[in-house]
């Protein structure tokens, strides 16, 4: 396997970093990868280092999936690659991104950043006491595509 070269060019850096001053709290991206059958794990892994080198309230922590089975486990991770979003804390905030984070899912990723950064999921406080209400545990996946 060949070295990775820089995935995140010096314009886009500029422009990220200006959107990560909106960051008021740390926040930790936990990468789950493994060597096997994950040809994408080494460009997300460096872009994802790229990134955390933005801003120093962005740490990232990489776990492999077989030797890291019993983290992977408590986060209820079986695949690789992905990333979960937490605080400083660790806490799990049930934000996960399976894949490379391309095109449109890039741009998400950087708004849950700074959304999780900042404690503040965007929901109406009417939408908040109604999800508050909720008396059985859901499952919400998003699935975000060009097309």
């Amino acid at each position: 396997m060949g070295v990775i070269g820089v995935v995140i060019s010096e314009s886009n850096r500029k422009i990220i970093r200006e959107r990560f001053e909106k960051m008021t709290n740390p926040v930790v991206v936990q990468f789950y990868e493994t060597s096997l059958n994950c040809p994408t794990c080494p460009e997300i892994h460096q872009l994802l280092t790229e990134l955390s080198e933005l801003s120093e309230l962005l740490t990232l922590e990489v776990f492999n999936l077989y030797t890291d089975e019993d983290q992977a486990k408590e986060h209820g991770i079986d695949q690789a690659p992905v990333m979960m979003l937490t605080n400083d804390e660790h806490t799990d905030f049930g934000i996960r991104y399976y894949g490379a984070p391309s095109g449109y899912e890039f741009a998400a990723l950087l708004e849950d950043i700074i959304m999780v950064s900042q404690g503040d999921s965007g929901l109406s406080e009417d939408t908040k006491k109604q999800l508050a209400a909720l008396t059985e545990s859901v499952d919400l996946a998003v699935f975000v595509t060009p097309t």
